[in-house]
């Protein structure tokens, strides 16, 4: 039954955003090819925050003005009690786990990067779609130009213009969406943060991620838990 409510939610979200899968993708003129994104997942338009999301999970725990259905009574949100891989606690994660510590009951399977029917970008876009790997994300902080704004296009969004360096025409945006702890929402139109791919390989309870405000963009670990933005990237060929 828990499987069908999912399977249901995932559809339902899906089907709400199933033009950002037609959306085009930038070329940014990288090294690797790698093809970003115009939106975020979740998004109709640059500017838009689209979903929040736990690294892992491919249903937002808030969507429309609502939270979702808790895994424990009471526990709203985006927290270890309601996060899809554990056992109530971060020291009992069930999924991608390379410390017997943070297992439950002592589990590991060494697996530091979601896997398809884990990857939201790939479950809701589409097969030609991902989570961005943390090397994907260095990639683009070394190799574009990073543009603060406090105003994109009008919008009175803030965020970062991601620009190739000698074709200022090609570039994304990146919204500062801010993120979620339990039910609290923090740092709306300050700070930015979205998935990679990547797990921590030396906390198993925390995942990849790169982080910004106006100071500047870095590459980070923090709670898989936390409710956070996805940018996808365009796979060149669709996995099996």
């Amino acid at each position: 039954m828990k499987r069908l409510i999912l399977l249901i939610a995932v559809i339902m979200f899906a089907a709400n955003i199933m033009a950002q899968g037609k959306k085009d993708y930038v070329n940014l003129g990288l090294s690797s090819g790698t093809l970003w994104a115009a939106c975020n997942v979740g998004a109709e338009s640059p500017e838009q925050s689209g979903g929040y999301f736990g690294w892992g999970e491919t249903v937002p725990h808030f969507y429309n003005g609502k939270w979702s259905q808790p895994l424990k009574e009471g526990c709203y949100g985006y927290c270890w009690a309601n996060y899809k891989y554990c056992n109530l606690s971060f020291k009992q994660l069930t999924k991608y786990c390379c410390q017997e510590e943070y297992g439950e009951g002592g589990f590991t399977d060494y697996r530091v990067l979601l896997s398809c029917e884990d990857d939201a970008a790939y479950v809701i876009m589409g097969r030609k779609w991902q989570i961005p790997t943390e090397e994907q994300w260095q990639e683009l902080l070394d190799e574009c130009q990073w543009t603060w704004t406090d105003n994109y296009n009008n919008t009175s969004v803030a965020g970062y213009i991601v620009a190739n360096r000698y074709k200022k025409d090609a570039y994304i945006f990146l919204p500062a969406a801010g993120f979620y702890d339990k039910n609290f929402f923090y740092q709306g139109n300050l700070t930015g943060d979205y998935w990679s791919l990547s797990l921590d390989k030396n906390n198993s309870s925390y995942a990849r991620f790169v982080s910004f405000n106006s100071g500047g963009c870095r590459v980070v670990s923090n709670n898989r838990f936390y409710g956070i933005s996805i940018r996808a990237v365009r796979l060149q060929r669709e996995k099996n």
